[in-house]
């Protein structure tokens, strides 16, 4: 039996060109996005609202509809490119960032989706009980919500704290929380794991969402020139750990990203059991 997941591409609103972001993603307004991801074969979209002007669940419900995409998970990258961290050592910013990641949390209960935790939370290493306090709070308006937070770990080039899976699941632990979760990345596997099998394994079969690009940012199956990782033996470890849920992947860097998306959904198609 093949890896079931929901096969989604990254997708923000059309300002995100101006932030600098460090991979390319879908754009367009609600209903664009939606169409668009379907129509390139893909289940769905991994939504990157902007964190100060989330938009009303709605509106987003309607595009998802007229197109019958789906959107399993909320991106909060948006909020590291755009002077947010949640653990700011100005208690300020931190109070802004909080308060942002919340409103993403309100959004994603809305469609029962997951919201991912990783550049938002800064580049700087915070003090314990700071992280401590900031999960917790953060984990206690997820379960209001109902919008479970996925820890993603990341590499050190993003931020220097909760660069492994070992890492990001001590927190998993410490947390404790059925609202508190982990995700997979496999830049991140790759550039900052002993193996990518260790850290497929060390999340223990609690991953439910995947980030599915290669370190030069391509994503699987648009170019055999710009690809490093063995995509089989991937998705052969997520079936035997027990994986299901959600894949995302970005844009191709470079050429026509339809022509490009599209490649990848039938590569992919091929390998996994797209939902």
């Amino acid at each position: 039996m093949a890896l079931p997941v929901s096969l989604c591409l990254f997708a923000s609103t059309p300002d995100i060109a101006a932030l600098g972001f460090i991979v390319k993603v879908l754009t367009g307004n609600l209903d664009e996005l939606a169409a668009r991801a379907t129509e390139w074969g893909y289940s769905g979209i991994e939504f990157m609202p902007d964190p100060e002007k989330v938009p009303e669940p709605a509106a987003m419900e309607r595009a998802l509809q007229a197109s019958g995409a789906v959107m399993p998970v909320v991106n909060s990258g948006r909020m590291g490119v755009q002077g947010m961290a949640l653990f700011h050592e100005e208690e300020p910013v931190r109070r802004k960032s909080i308060a942002a990641f919340k409103r993403l949390l309100d959004f994603a209960g809305y469609f029962d989706a997951r919201v991912g935790l990783g550049i938002a939370r800064g580049k700087g290493t915070p003090p314990v009980q700071v992280a401590d306090d900031v999960f917790r709070e953060l984990t206690e308006h997820a379960e209001r919500a109902g919008a479970v937070i996925m820890l993603e770990p990341a590499d050190p080039g993003v931020t220097a704290y909760i660069n492994t899976t070992d890492e990001a699941m001590d927190w998993v632990r410490r947390i404790a929380s059925p609202w508190f979760s982990i995700m997979l990345d496999t830049y991140q596997l790759a550039e900052s794991e002993p193996s990518i099998e260790h850290g497929i394994r060390a999340a223990c079969g609690q991953a439910r969402h995947i980030h599915l690009y290669d370190p030069s940012r391509w994503p699987p199956g648009a170019s055999s020139e710009n690809s490093r990782l063995d995509w089989e033996c991937i998705f052969e470890l997520l079936h035997k750990t027990g994986f299901h849920g959600s894949a995302s992947v970005v844009l191709a860097p470079e050429g026509d990203p339809a022509e490009a998306a599209r490649k990848t959904a039938v590569f992919l198609s091929e390998r996994v059991e797209v939902q």
